[in-house]
């Protein structure tokens, strides 16, 4: 028994001239659907933040989300959602188990999961990560990876050696 985690990926597009607070306010009250997502990745061990968070967060620092390629572009870039959600999948689902594509359900924790962590791409240009503690029914929202990153470290140096 782990703990598990889901992620998902989620397009954002905000030319209906909705402002940045507006998007920010409807990430931390949830209203975004799971249902709105290009995947649900279920993760079976290490689903806590210093885990399954600071995995996601470390393999999101450096990218860069595009609205069309260019040929000689060699950065860490994701041509929208969709692909950065393929390249998620393809960067840690290496081997057989702890990870799976699941189906989207309207009930949280019908898997078991006890973090659900939301990838917002918004308008092609920002990610913003949201974690759910389900046990907690508790939201933070990062505007960054590196957020992530730098609370995850702090937590895990906090543990006694």
């Amino acid at each position: 028994m782990g703990t598990r985690s889901l992620t998902r990926v989620s397009p954002i597009d905000t030319t209906e001239k909705m402002d940045m607070n507006k998007v920010m306010d409807k990430i931390s009250a949830n209203k975004y659907k799971a249902k709105d997502s290009v995947i649900n990745l279920y993760r079976q061990y290490d689903g806590y933040l210093c885990g399954a968070g600071l995995d996601i967060a470390e393999f999101l620092k450096d990218f860069r989300i595009v609205n069309g390629l260019r040929a000689d572009d060699k950065t860490r870039v994701a041509n929208g959602p969709s692909c950065l959600a393929a390249q998620l999948v393809a960067h840690f689902k290496t081997e057989p188990g702890n990870y799976y594509l699941q189906q989207f359900k309207n009930e949280i924790g019908f898997y078991g999961e006890e973090f659900i962590y939301n990838i917002y791409v918004i308008d092609y240009k920002h990610l913003v990560i949201s974690v759910y503690d389900v046990y907690k029914k508790k939201y933070d929202v990062y505007l960054n990876p590196e957020e992530i990153i730098t609370k995850a470290k702090n937590i895990l140096k906090s543990f006694p050696r």
